[in-house]
Formats: structure tokens, sequence, C-alpha cells
């Protein structure tokens, strides 16, 4: 494995000048084979050879050493290409690595994340505003850090190991040269994939009798060629799509003593279902009609019990479907089947019995913590969808039913209604918790945002072609639907785990939030909201009024969620401002940010005074945190010219989100809200805060109002405007703050 100090510090001058040596050696071969240059060559001498009149013993032996010794030419013009295509490429991929290991490196430098040479992230510490005070790195963020790194070193390290048994292979050829070659890196490890298929399908013929070491031996070989097509397309169909599924089966219930194996099988069993799975889901992208047969058939066997006894297939696929990227349409045509055969014989007990697993088996390592959801197969097919933005789109506006005596219904309202005849029960725990709704959130931001739900390095999907267009409507309609239902904090607090997801999609859609609360009494197509937002350029939706507010109301309650919206509420207003074309523009804009902000404080606020009614001192300290998140501040940068762009944004609590603002923005976009660290250290250590911290709602409500004011204080400065002309600024973004706590202002901020 290829370590961060070896990729960082690797040298390419060498191999350049050895790929450089190797072209021109190349074209030397083949003039001496082919000809070309008007000087002898190896072609014309067979060919002399050949057309000679050969007698006696030169018929035999000299003429076919003769023509065996042209075609050595040939050989050696083959093997010099081969060697010269994986040397070059190699070059280009490593560059391409290092290059990409740099930037991350600077990248989340910039958080205070440093890297020891193997790769792992360490948290450094900020000091805060004019203060002794630090800030902590986030665990998520470290986590997030070390994915990115590791997945760059682990192609680093692919890279390295076919090149070097590419070039190893030509350097065994010691009495001949090879007729053979590569035409690309990409085509030796096609190869070497075909080359290591025997040995993988034989230790997967002893299925739980493999040894640990047979069993690492196998894991090892389905890493290296997880990617490889050739390579998990042959191993899926060799096995069969029942005998892949049995494969699992029998691996996560072995070897002998089921799921209670020791600690060192469990760990090579984890690899083995990430390993597995992900390449199972390269072999899905396969056209063949051996892997079209292999996909219907591991869908036809979802009903099916795989060996006496056991689990449904459902629930084998879809615990190596938690790995990987899966084909679009295989997973639109699984989630379809899987949902009609649970709604066609749900049998006693609804879903928690139809999915229960007996004692004796196991699916997933590590273990899940919750025994009575740990058989679900949405869960593993929910992440799916989530590493699939296109499959994940196609099937929540997809439909199911209209088979099996089934009325039809759509895919989004059965999975996220109410239960009852048309909305599916999900399982639940010991608790009552239902973890498969933090699998749907991740589903549905991958549907809505367009990109993974756990990318790391998240890029946003392009606009330039009309699918992609098409597909942008498409999400803004689910985004649709999505806000209407979400409306109160109850109907979402009854969706356990999925309130983090509900905040980055809105954080991901704020540009059209904001478009849509801009209609005071329907008025946005006389005051020019059209133009003003950009809604045919950055392509927006108008998800309604009232809709938007309520779904913003209800996150805003929840501390997390209200970090995230007004993260991202504030980084959009400052870049419409920056990007506006004239002063009355960028004014309007500013205040109806002012306008969201105060929605977004006053929903928080009156959450805070009904969680803590009883609790002075805890409702004050929340009150603090929230002030303290005010002081986001967004440094966004105007790059060449005015576009769309986007901004990569943490909160505490959360992961990465991609912001949509109307500037690119050039590194980090935000600064970190240390300050709410800083309140609950001088709580528990009992210090005056009376300098530094809020201490009461009056004062809470002052420090939002001057966080909101922010971005337009800031435009003010830049455009010189006068006293007076600040001062009425002023006013009106106090109305327009005011007149947001107000449209916010609801007993039903939490439900009630």
């Amino acid at each position: 494995m290829v370590t961060l100090q070896e990729l960082r510090d690797l040298r390419l001058g060498k191999l350049g000048t050895a790929v450089s040596h190797w072209e021109q050696m190349v074209r030397k071969l083949t003039a001496l084979a082919q000809g070309g240059d008007g000087g002898a060559n190896a072609a014309d001498f067979a060919a002399k050879a050949k057309a000679a009149d050969w007698k006696g013993d030169n018929a035999t032996v000299t003429k076919a050493f003769t023509t065996k010794t042209a075609q050595q030419f040939t050989d050696i013009l083959t093997e010099a290409r081969s060697i010269h295509a994986v040397l070059r490429d190699a070059h280009t991929a490593l560059t391409g690595h290092q290059r990409s290991l740099t930037s991350a490196v600077d990248r989340w430098q910039a958080e205070k994340i440093s890297f020891d040479s193997g790769g792992r992230a360490h948290g450094g510490t900020r000091h805060a505003d004019n203060s002794a005070t630090v800030e902590q790195v986030p665990p998520e963020r470290l986590q997030a850090a070390t994915t990115e790194i590791a997945a760059i070193l682990e192609a680093a390290s692919e890279t390295d190991r076919i090149a070097s048994r590419a070039l190893h292979r030509h350097a065994r050829s010691t009495h001949d040269f090879d007729e053979t070659g590569y035409r690309s890196l990409k085509d030796a490890d096609r190869a070497q994939g075909l080359a290591d298929l025997n040995a993988t399908l034989q230790l997967a013929g002893k299925g739980p009798d493999m040894t640990d070491a047979e069993l690492q031996r196998f894991n090892t070989l389905v890493r290296q060629h997880r990617d490889n097509p050739a390579f998990a397309e042959n191993f899926a169909t060799r096995l069969g799509s029942v005998g892949s599924l049995e494969l699992w089966r029998e691996l996560a219930g072995g070897p002998h003593e089921g799921p209670r194996a020791g600690r060192a099988r469990a760990e090579l069993l984890a690899d083995t279902q990430k390993f597995l799975g992900t390449t199972l889901a390269t072999a899905s992208h396969g056209t063949s009609p051996a892997m079209t047969a292999w996909k219907s058939g591991v869908i036809a066997a979802g009903d099916d019990r795989i060996g006496t006894y056991g689990p449904y297939g459902f629930q084998v696929s879809s615990a190596l479907m938690r790995h990987g990227t899966w084909d679009t349409g295989f997973l639109t045509s699984y989630g379809t089947r899987l949902i009609e055969f649970e709604r066609s014989d749900p049998g006693y007990g609804g879903t928690k019995n139809l999915w229960s697993l007996s004692p004796q088996q196991q699916l997933d390592y590590p273990r899940s913590d919750s025994p009575l959801t740990a058989g679900d197969p949405m869960h593993g097919f929910l992440q799916a969808l989530s590493h699939n933005p296109e499959a994940s789109l196609d099937f929540f506006h997809g439909k199911n039913g209209g088979t099996r005596g089934l009325q039809q219904v759509d895919n989004f309202g059965y999975l996220v209604g109410e239960p009852g005849s048309d909305a599916r029960v999900w399982p639940t725990d010991f608790g009552g918790r239902t973890p498969g709704y933090a699998d749907l959130g991740s589903a549905l931001e991958s549907a809505t945002l367009g990109y993974p739900s756990d990318a790391v390095d998240a890029q946003p999907p392009a606009l330039r072609t009309p699918q992609q267009i098409e597909d942008r409507g498409d999400r803004l309609s689910l985004m649709t639907k999505v806000i209407g239902h979400y409306d109160t904090s109850d109907v979402i607090d009854k969706h356990d785990g999925i309130r983090a997801s509900l905040a980055r999609m809105a954080a991901g859609h704020i540009d059209s939030l904001n478009y849509s609360i801009d209609n005071f009494g329907d008025s946005g197509d006389q005051t020019g909201r059209d133009e003003l937002y950009g809604l045919d350029r950055y392509r927006l939706a108008d998800f309604g009024r009232s809709e938007s507010g309520a779904f913003l109301r209800a996150l805003a309650s929840d501390a997390d969620a209200y970090e995230t919206v007004s993260a991202a509420q504030q980084l959009y207003g400052t870049s419409m401002m920056a990007a506006a074309g004239d002063a009355t523009d960028a004014q309007n804009i500013g205040k109806h940010s002012v306008y969201m902000h105060g929605a977004l404080d006053g929903a928080r606020s009156e959450a805070i005074g009904k969680e803590f009614a009883d609790d002075a001192a805890q409702r004050n300290l929340e009150l603090q945190k929230q002030a303290a998140w005010r002081e986001y501040v967004t440094s966004a940068v105007v790059g060449a010219g005015v576009g769309m762009g986007t901004a990569l944004v943490t909160g505490t609590g959360v992961g990465a989100i991609l912001i949509p603002v109307a500037i690119e923005t050039v590194g980090g976009a935000v600064e970190t809200h240390v300050q709410t660290q800083m309140m609950d250290w001088l709580e528990a250590n009992k210090y005056s805060n009376s300098a530094e911290a809020v201490a009461s709602l009056d004062d809470a409500r002052e420090a939002g109002e001057k966080r909101a004011m922010i971005p337009l204080l800031g435009w003010a400065k830049s455009e010189g405007l006068s006293k007076q002309e600040v001062t009425d600024l002023r006013d009106d973004a106090e109305s327009k703050y005011g007149g947001g706590r107000d449209f916010s202002d609801t007993d039903d901020g939490r439900g009630h």
C-alpha cells in the first residue's frame, strides 16, 4: 500500500524520462520490424525468406530459423509498445494521484486538519477571535478527511500494483519476447483480472469452509478487481445469480458457529461484504446477455428463500448493496419488485415479522445494533440509492403495483407517507426507533441534490445538456414533494433520523427557497422576482411561499438543522449581493436575506423557549449558542466573471454540504462557530461569562440581528454609502427581520 509520505515525495521525473526513452525505442523498433524509413527491416527479410527457393536442410531448418528470427522483431515491437503504454499510463495516473493528494491536503489544512505519514487525519486547534479559547475539529470532519485521503492512496496503490505486475510479466520472458502485450494500463488490469478469476472462484467454491487465510486471500482478490468489469462480470456470471447470493449467505453465517464467529473472522467478513458487494455492483453495469440474465435472476430470487429456511433473497442481496455503485436500471427494477413483494404478502406481524432473521443468521458485518430491524432489506437498498443519484431520482419518481392484484402507488408516497393501506409500516427496534428513516433520508438527499449523500468531495450536477436540465427539473419536482410532506416538526420527528438529511436538502436548495418565500401576497411577478433571483439562469423552482416557510420553520426548531440552514442562508445571501447587477438589486437581495434570517431565528427561539421552559439555565445556554452561531461569517470571493457555483460548508453535527452561490468562491467559505464550544466550557467551569456571552433572550435576539446585517453592512461599506443611506438601509432591514420573525412565529414550532 502506497503511503501518504511515499506519494507526496514521489519523484516522477525518472518515470517521465523512461516513458520518453521507450517512446523513442518504439519508433526505432517499428522501423526495424515494419520498415518505413527506407532501411532494412524484418518484414522484408521474412518475405524474402519465404519466397526463396530453399534446398535440403535449409528448406526445413534454416528457413524456419530465419522466419522465426524475423517474427521476433515483431514480438520485440509488441513488447516495447506494451511497456511504453504501461509506463505512460502509470506516469499519467500517478501524476494525477499526486496532484489530488496535494490539493486534498491543502484543502483540509485550511480546516486545521493534518495527516500522519500513513494518511490518518489529526485535528489541530484554532484560537477564537481575540481570546484563548480553542476549537476542536469535529470527529466527522476527521473521518471525512481520512476517507478522502485513503481513497487517493488506494487508487495510487492500484496503479502501482497493476503497472508492477504488468512489467514483471514482461521481465519473466527471459528466452523469448511476448507475442502479446497491453494497449494501456486499463488493458493490463483487465488481463490480470481474468488471470485471477479461476483462483477466486475456487476459493468461493469452498464457501464457509475457507480458512481465515483463504478468506483473506479471497478478500484481496475481489478488492483488487472490484472495479474491473471483465473480472466482475465473469465472476458474477460464473457463480450465477442464486450462487452469488448463496455465497454471501453461507459466508455471513459461517464458518460453522454462525453469528458467534470470533472477532478476527468477523473483521474478515466485514471486508468480504464490502468488496464482494462492490465487485457485484461493478458487474451489474454489464449489458451482455449473461449479465442481463444474472440481474434478472437476482431480482427473481428476491422472494425466494436462500438455503433451507434461510433468509429471503432480498435480504441477502440488499446486504451486499450497501457497498459500491449499482446499475441504475437494476436498482429501479429491484426496488419496485421488493416493494411489491412486501405489499403482496406481508404475513402475520407485517414487515417486522416478514423480514425477521433467525438467531443463527447474520447478514451484516459489523453486526447491527438493532436485531429487530437487521433483516429489513430496505436499509441496504436505500443505501444503494444514496450512492447512485440517477437511480434514486428515477426510483422516487416511479410507481409500484399494477401486478399481483396490487393497486398502483408511487414509491415516494409508499416510503414517506403515513402508515396505512398505501404506505409502508417500517420495522422498529426495542425502543420504538426506526433506523430505516436515516437511510431514507440519505436516498432522498442523493435524489434531490444530484450527488451521493456520502460524497467527501461532492461535485454539483452539470446543467449543459437537455438531459441534465431535465434531471434538474425532476430533482426540483421531488424536492417540492419533500417540502410539502415535512411541513411540521411533528412530522419530521416521526421519521427519527431523517432531520439532518432534510437540513442538507434545504441548504442545497436554499436558492429556490429564497425565491419561493419572496412572494408576499403573490407579488413576485410585479416585483421582478424572476430576474432578481435568476429563475431561468439558475433553473429555480417555486416551492410555494407558505409551504417553504413551514418546512424551514420545522427544520429551524432543531439546533443542528438550524445551524445548517442558517449557514447556507448567510452564504447564499452574501453571494447574491456580490453578484447583483446594480445597487437596488443588491439591497433587495440583502434585505430579503435578513428576512430569511429573522424567520429562522424566530423559529429557533420559539423552540428553545418551549423545550427548556422549566430550565432557565439550559434555555439561556441554548440561546447563547444560537447567538454564537450567528457569527458564522461568510467570506465569499468574487472570481473571474459571475456564474453559478457552489461552496463547501461544514457545520457542527453535520457533514459537508454544497451550497448554491451566485459567484465562485475561493478557499474556505465560512469561519467556524467556535463560540458555541466556548459557551459550554465556561458554563461547565463556572466562570463569569457576562462580558463574552449572551445571557438573555433579548441579547440573543440582538446578536441574531447583528449577524443578519453582516452582508448588508459589508456591501454598504464597499459601495461607499452615506450615513443617511446606511440608516435608510438599516430601517428597511429591521422591518424585514421583524417580518421574518413574524412569518415563523407560531405555536406550532414543534408541533404544539
